[in-house]
């Protein structure tokens, strides 16, 4: 793999790649509105008849008070055109919402700062116009836990997307405008170190007077040499990596070990012009698409070594590590200098993941695999893939757990932070701060993820962190690009209050099931089978963008004992099987035995393995995609059709020229073809044709075929 040794470059090179920049955004901004055009037209196209809308108004519970500026998250097989098959629309300053989107089910989430998240299943049929109102609780206020916000200076664009201190102390930010700012230790006063440089997404901090700062295209060191404040000299680390001046190309990190080592990652191109170049292009996407088309999630590297990871020796050697990544924003190195990176779900990611970086692993994404030696011009199969993927550490459940997961941090503070010494902590682009509590198990780590602080004034972009000498959490904040950036960009301190919160402190896993470690000892209650659910779920992983949950089923509860005084609760399942991830929700009445109610009542383990000697018997218990198939039924398959199918192929089956979706009634339609092409047709989609096999059951794919040959194809001989 390439290596290279430290190159010092001129000053003025950044400020070069900020015009290209500057650019490139203005480009961006007439590609969206080209997007909201092509929007605006389809609502107008016949298949506008079988679209569904939804509104109504969001208000504080209790009160007729309206909840403005709320995100209203719709989440369905409808939108498999999307990223993240997602649509996100607000409330406006009355708190009233609307949005349209093709009929079908879908589930949706009401978020909105300072109160409780409301998430719902519903069914949207064609033609259907919804009015619902909404009443959010206020979320409840942790005692343990406050947010504050840091007051930045007034010259200062807040887009913030680094954190770091000091060995001194003083407190060290950039921003995606490309300055380096400190807050001095001494006198609390901000100076603007560095500018020029072509958006800064992470740094570490040496010393007073060296900074290293991760731009897009360079590792760089900026050096106050003559003492005055403000850096004079900017050296060029490394640059091994390509860069083509995509509106949507990063380099994210920074994180440095304890031998001086730097370590980042690079994110795929997306669809788009390609302005500019340096290094090598591959357009080619290494897997293509079963059916030739264009990817619907078109991130893909363009340039050398995009969807690696990668470290820098104190040397400047450029070290390529790992690939398999997708858009990963998230590097940080452990207190035992190991490596994590977090990943956002689309193509070949079924859902945000936490991974620990090995040297030499795959991770899932195959398209940066053209920049390896051992594979640029093999030819792999999705199952070949799936052999050679090392799957994620712990999987971050869409919805409850984010949707786009930052850098993870550890509590060094030595308590300082509360009862979590040790523990990960990681920021998300909403307005979510995550915890994770690792264990190894059979030789590699996993582990549970918990939610640890949801709104409470927490802004959105939480994408950079670090903990301060004072033991809070900084977290910086961006969204541009993202989300509305309006009142959500900054950076703010997360501060304990002393008071020890009642949580669940770990979730390990046991040979019969798991242990739930608490903060404090809890009440007898918490000794009852009914105060838990346990259920399991898997992801697909495939080309297409995310995943919905499969295999998703509950786990019955056998036996529950509270051992260490009330503080340890061990729960037995009925079975434990590998590869799940297992959702571990508690009864929110569950209180401490000194009366305080726990602060958070959900955990997610992803269990890759289990511990040796665990005993594992063929499961007895079925989801409905895992019983065995039966004959397609017509009955069952026909709200199949309508929820699924109708929007495109229309109620009569004769399809849309609009749309481009085949008349089934025809003699020559696509009911001439055998059971087997059309099966593979439904579930892997062709062309405009969304792929149903990630998100539908096998038999309701079988059940729906049967349909459309019952009802559209009685005059056409079935093959």
């Amino acid at each position: 793999m390439a290596r290279s040794g430290p190159e010092a470059r001129a000053p003025g090179l950044a400020g070069i790649f900020a015009a290209f920049f500057r650019a490139v955004i203005f480009a961006a901004l007439l590609i969206g509105l080209a997007a909201e055009t092509t929007l605006a037209a389809a609502a107008a196209s016949p298949a506008a008849a079988n679209r569904a809308k939804m509104s109504g108004v969001l208000r504080m519970a209790g009160t007729n008070a309206p909840i403005p500026r709320a995100e209203i998250k719709v989440e369905g097989p409808g939108l498999a055109a999307r990223e993240n098959s997602q649509l996100i629309a607000r409330s406006n300053a009355d708190g009233r919402y609307q949005f349209e989107v093709p009929a079908g089910p879908y589930d949706i989430w009401m978020v909105a700062r300072d109160f409780e998240e409301l998430k719902l299943h519903l069914v949207l049929r064609p033609g259907e116009g919804i009015q619902r109102d909404f009443e959010l609780q206020p979320v409840v206020t942790s005692y343990a836990y406050r947010v504050e916000d840091v007051e930045l200076p007034q010259q200062m664009v807040p887009e913030i997307s680094g954190v770091a201190f000091t060995p001194a102390g003083s407190l060290v930010v950039c921003n995606r405008r490309g300055e380096v700012w400190i807050r001095a230790i001494q006198n609390g006063r901000w100076r603007r170190f560095a500018s020029g440089l072509y958006e800064g997404f992470g740094l570490v901090a040496p010393g007073e007077n060296e900074i290293m700062v991760l731009q897009r295209p360079e590792l760089t060191r900026l050096v106050d040499t003559d003492g005055n404040g403000e850096a004079d000299r900017y050296e060029t680390i490394a640059d091994d990596w390509g860069i083509t001046g995509n509106y949507h190309e990063f380099s994210y990190g920074l994180a440095r070990d304890r031998a001086g080592n730097f370590y980042g990652s690079l994110g795929m191109a997306s669809t788009g012009e390609f302005p500019w170049v340096r290094g090598p292009v591959k357009r080619a996407l290494t897997v293509p698409m079963p059916d030739g088309s264009a990817p619907r999630d078109p991130h893909s590297s363009v340039a050398l070594y995009q969807g690696w990871a990668f470290r820098v020796d104190r040397d400047g050697t450029f070290v390529p590590l790992a690939t398999g990544l997708r858009q990963p924003l998230g590097v940080g190195v452990s207190p035992q200098d190991e490596l994590f990176i977090t990943d956002v779900s689309g193509a070949w990611v079924p859902t945000s993941v936490l991974l620990h970086i090995e040297p030499g692993s795959f991770y899932g994404h195959p398209d940066g695999l053209k920049w390896h030696p051992d594979y640029r011009e093999q030819k792999l199969a999705p199952a070949d893939l799936a052999k050679m993927r090392r799957p994620p550490t712990v999987y971050l459940p869409r919805g409850l757990m984010g949707t786009s997961p930052g850098q993870p941090v550890w509590d060094t503070t030595g308590g300082k932070f509360g009862p979590y010494e040790g523990q990960m902590f990681v920021g998300d682009v909403s307005s979510l701060l995550m915890r994770v509590d690792l264990e190894r198990v059979d030789g590699g780590y996993q582990g549970a993820a918990f939610p640890f602080i949801r709104g409470q004034g927490l802004r959105l972009g939480g994408m950079h962190h670090a903990f301060g000498p004072d033991g809070a959490l900084y977290v910086g904040q961006t969204v541009r690009g993202w989300m509305p950036g309006e009142n959500s960009e900054g950076l703010q301190r997360v501060a304990w209050t002393g008071v020890t919160p009642v949580d669940i402190h770990r979730l390990r896993l046991t040979r019969t099931g798991f242990a739930l470690h608490f903060t404090e000892a809890m009440t007898t209650v918490a000794g009852e089978a009914r105060s838990y659910r346990m259920r399991r779920f898997r992801y697909h992983y495939h080309i297409h963008d995310g995943s919905l949950r499969v295999n998703e089923v509950d786990v019955p509860i056998t036996a529950v004992r509270q051992v260490d005084d009330g503080r340890t609760t061990e729960i037995d399942l009925l079975e434990l099987q590998s590869d799940y991830v297992y959702e571990l929700q508690l009864n929110g009445q569950l209180m401490s035995a000194a009366g305080r109610p726990l602060l958070n009542p959900v955990a997610y383990y992803t269990a890759n393995r289990l511990l040796p000697g665990t005993v594992v018997k063929p499961t007895m218990l079925m989801s409905e995609a895992e019983k065995p198939l039966e004959p397609g039924r017509p009955e069952r398959g026909e709200p199949v059709f309508r929820l699924y199918c109708m929007a495109c192929h229309q109620p009569d089956g004769k399809g849309s020229k609009v749309v481009g979706t085949p008349d089934y009634t025809a003699a020559d339609g696509p009911l001439r073809r055998p059971d087997a092409e059309l099966l593979a047709v439904i579930m892997n989609g062709k062309q405009q044709m969304p792929a149903f096999g990630n998100v539908l059951p096998a038999q309701s794919i079988h059940d729906v075929l049967s349909y459309l040959r019952k009802t559209f194809g009685s005059q056409v001989e079935s093959p």
